[in-house]
């Protein structure tokens, strides 16, 4: 009595504790790179409609569900919440259709490898497979067959019919999109797919680098690039404040009769003998505060161009310090030269980019801004707190960026190479750059980064007749030339949930670790750069 109990019960219960959906035909796609895609049949057994909700696996950093869609460039890769299996039916995940991404593979694949899978669907119930490493299907049919079937019962047989309501295919093109397998696609146009939605996606918070994102699609950038300035310096020694007030400077374009005379010379005539005309500084800064607030907004035009229109506003503080041992501040602000520019991506590969560029920034600043001095009352300011530059300049640059798993990388050159004098008789000096990054992803939503930068900047051609050079060093054009080269740590965030989601923002703090400056001039002391963009 107790065993035709037990085979009742085993009975009833066998049916509720066995899989309701199988899945079929699944492989991992082999390749070497961190992306990679799972194709499978899910088979539902039971009578009631099933929703894949999520794939997991410690394979990659995120597996997601993406289906392929038509679009006015041929097929899309769009990324979906779940995939339906109808009742007594199957869903298949092929190249044309559903599909399963895996992004940030941690370790390289290999063939035949069994990689472990958790299922999870929308009624909490979840199925375990382990998936093998394949370079192509297990059934070589699978990729022929429509996205999602029915079976439907006749009393005799089973009949088999396409549902249309999964994903319609009838605009696809196999001209557009020559490569069935999905795992071979150029993903590049997306920023590598597993490359666009990382905390480093972009550079750190000191670089505009250039980037193709979707078509159509805008990045609203707001930059934040704040510079303090204390202590004089010459060259590489520094320089005390009272000591460069009270120490006596030459000009060597100004010579003065000296009394000696020169007797006897070549052309018969007595000569007086010149020295260069000595002088004091009135004033000297002691301190400064460089801030610009940048705004741009950029788009792609196609997978290799993009454009991008910036605004900035100045704004200036600074101290002086007057011979009188008088102290006092001063400040100018201004929007300053707006610029356009565009890119060119030359070269694309599944890890790589490199990017030319050029630009131009027109003289919107502002030149002739004044503001109050000690013992001179309201003066127009140094060249150096002017907003602008009042002169086109061009914006040339070359840019390169790549990517291996966790890691990311990137270089930058470019230049400011100024056109013509302005219209106060002078043109601020040529300004060269190169900066070099590495950073290194922490999680999907954060990466931290080291940089380091050099600068170079020229003095100025021509001088603005109302500013005195012998009142300041600042005002002298023979004095503005340097070069500087920089240390900074960065950290990068990208939004993942909410209402803010694919928002990025991020912090870099640096100094300068060498400084060669045509001086007196103040040297630089800290870097502070942060950004926050979003795309829409």
């Amino acid at each position: 009595m107790k065993l035709k109990h037990i085979l009742i019960l085993f009975l009833i219960t066998t049916p509720l504790i066995s899989k309701e959906v199988k899945i079929e035909n699944a492989y991992i796609k082999y390749t070497s790179s961190t992306t990679s895609v799972v194709y499978l049949t899910l088979n539902n057994g039971t009578n009631i409609e099933k929703k894949l909700v999520q794939a997991k696996s410690n394979i990659a950093d995120r597996v997601e569900l993406y289906t392929m869609l038509p679009s006015d460039a041929g097929m899309k890769m769009v990324p979906v919440s779940e995939i339906s299996i109808p009742k007594n039916g199957m869903t298949s995940l092929t190249p044309r259709g559903y599909h399963i991404m895996l992004f940030g593979i941690k370790s390289p694949l290999k063939l035949k490898d069994s990689i472990p899978f958790r299922f999870v669907f929308s009624d909490g119930s979840e199925l375990q497979s382990n998936i093998s490493v394949e370079t192509s299907s297990p059934n070589k049919d699978i990729n022929n067959k429509p996205t999602s079937f029915k079976k439907e019962e006749t009393g005799h047989n089973n009949n088999v019919s396409q549902t249309t309501d999964e994903v319609d295919m009838s605009n696809f093109d196999p001209n557009t999109q020559p490569n069935e397998d999905h795992a071979e696609h150029d993903h590049s146009g997306h920023e590598g797919h597993e490359h666009h939605n990382r905390a480093d996606m972009l550079a750190p918070a000191g670089i505009m680098n250039p980037h193709i994102h979707e078509k159509g699609k805008w990045m609203i950038d707001y930059r934040y690039m704040g510079m303090k300035m204390w202590g004089l310096q010459s060259g590489t020694s520094g320089m005390s404040d009272l000591g460069t007030l009270y120490f006596p400077f030459t000009d060597p374009t100004v010579a003065m009769p000296t009394g000696s005379l020169i007797t006897g010379s070549p052309i018969g005539t007595t000569l007086p003998t010149l020295s260069p005309n000595k002088y004091n500084y009135m004033s000297v800064p002691t301190d400064m505060v460089m801030e610009m607030n940048m705004v741009s907004a950029m788009t792609s035009i196609s997978d290799k161009w993009m454009i991008m229109f910036m605004v900035p506003a100045v704004k200036n503080k600074m101290t002086m310090l007057s011979s009188n041992f008088d102290r006092a501040p001063m400040s100018s602000a201004g929007i300053g030269d707006v610029s356009f520019s565009t890119a060119y991506r030359l070269i694309k590969t599944e890890h790589q980019n490199f990017f030319t560029g050029m630009g131009i920034s027109l003289p919107t600043g502002s030149i002739d801004e004044r503001d109050n001095m000690p013992m001179m009352g309201k003066q127009k300011v140094p060249y150096n707190m002017q907003p602008g530059v009042g002169t086109y300049s061009l914006l040339p640059q070359l840019s390169y960026n790549g990517n291996y798993k966790r890691f990311s990388w990137g270089a930058q050159s470019q230049a400011s190479l100024r056109i013509g004098k302005n219209d106060n008789n002078y043109r601020f000096g040529n300004r060269y750059e190169i900066s070099g990054w590495l950073s290194f992803l922490v999680h999907e939503s954060t990466s931290i980064s080291v940089r380091v930068a050099k600068q170079r900047w020229l003095n100025l051609q021509g001088m603005d007749a109302t500013l005195d050079p012998k009142m300041d060093p600042q005002n002298d054009p023979y004095r503005q030339g340097g070069m500087r080269s920089d240390l900074l740590i960065g950290i990068n965030f990208l939004v993942t949930s909410g209402i803010f989601q694919g928002a990025r923002f991020g912090f870099e703090y640096g100094k300068p670790f060498h400084q060669n400056l045509n001086g007196p001039q103040l040297a630089t002391r800290e870097l502070i750069n942060v950004f926050a963009s979003f795309t829409f």
